[in-house]
């Protein structure tokens, strides 16, 4: 009887042992240990395109590009988040920052880009403000923007001016082309190399003398005036008279 009553006890004492090993590997499991930084400020400035964060403690902050809708995200593990804006709008390439707890251990900061732009992923610069200093990060991201190609100044498209039922006649004239010239006669200077084939006496001489022309008087004609007093005057039906020879 005492036998079985010791097997009985020994049970007992071990089924004991392991539920208390298994109620703190439990408690342990379900604690989760407090996150040791806090995100005390953060500043953004416009028109530099620089994040300023500082923090309670070290922790090293990660970040990664969202290229739809465009952002830029910046992670802070072991990080909670302290009493500062969740949200600030802004006017340029970054038109908005959200900040906000993603989980029980990080704190998460959105820049939102505006429609057009982007980031390259390799220029972007998070480091801390110096080694002294590792609870104030700063990051830098080399932002761009996309310029669609554009039609050159001087080109304009012309409306169809012709009507729908319009209908282009062949023409019978040749086209003219820009290069199309008409044709010509060359006719060689004359040069000593190129003498004319004409006799040298129908040439003119290539020179005159210096001489004096002949002054010349032009005979004037008097102001004459027709004697019309003996003029005979023949009536119709008449005949002419016989000339005197």
């Amino acid at each position: 009887m005492s036998k079985g009553l010791s097997i009985r006890q020994f049970w007992q004492s071990r089924h004991r042992l392991l539920g208390f090993y298994a109620i703190i590997a439990l408690q342990t499991g379900n604690s989760v240990a407090p996150p040791a930084a806090t995100l005390n400020n953060w500043r953004f400035y416009p028109e530099a395109v620089k994040l300023e964060i500082n923090l309670s403690a070290r922790t090293t902050p990660e970040y990664f590009y969202l290229p739809e809708p465009p952002r830029l995200v910046v992670d802070l593990p072991n990080t909670k988040l302290g009493s500062v804006p969740t949200s600030q709008n802004y006017v340029g390439a970054i038109q908005r920052i959200r900040v906000a707890q993603l989980n029980e251990t990080v704190t998460r900061i959105v820049l939102d880009l505006a429609a057009g732009n982007f980031v390259d992923s390799n220029q972007v610069q998070l480091q801390p403000v110096s080694r002294q200093n590792p609870t104030r990060w700063v990051l830098s991201p080399t932002i761009t923007r996309y310029v669609p190609p554009t039609q050159p100044e001087n080109f304009q498209s012309l409306p169809n001016l012709a009507p729908s039922n319009y209908q282009q006649l062949p023409s019978t004239l040749s086209p003219i082309t820009p290069n199309s010239q008409q044709p010509f006669v060359s006719v060689p200077p004359l040069n000593p190399s190129n003498s004319s084939e004409l006799p040298d006496a129908i040439l003119p001489p290539t020179s005159f003398p210096s001489q004096t022309s002949p002054n010349f008087s032009i005979p004037t004609t008097p102001n004459y005036q027709p004697d019309v007093s003996n003029i005979e005057v023949i009536e119709f039906g008449q005949p002419l008279p016989k000339p005197n020879y």
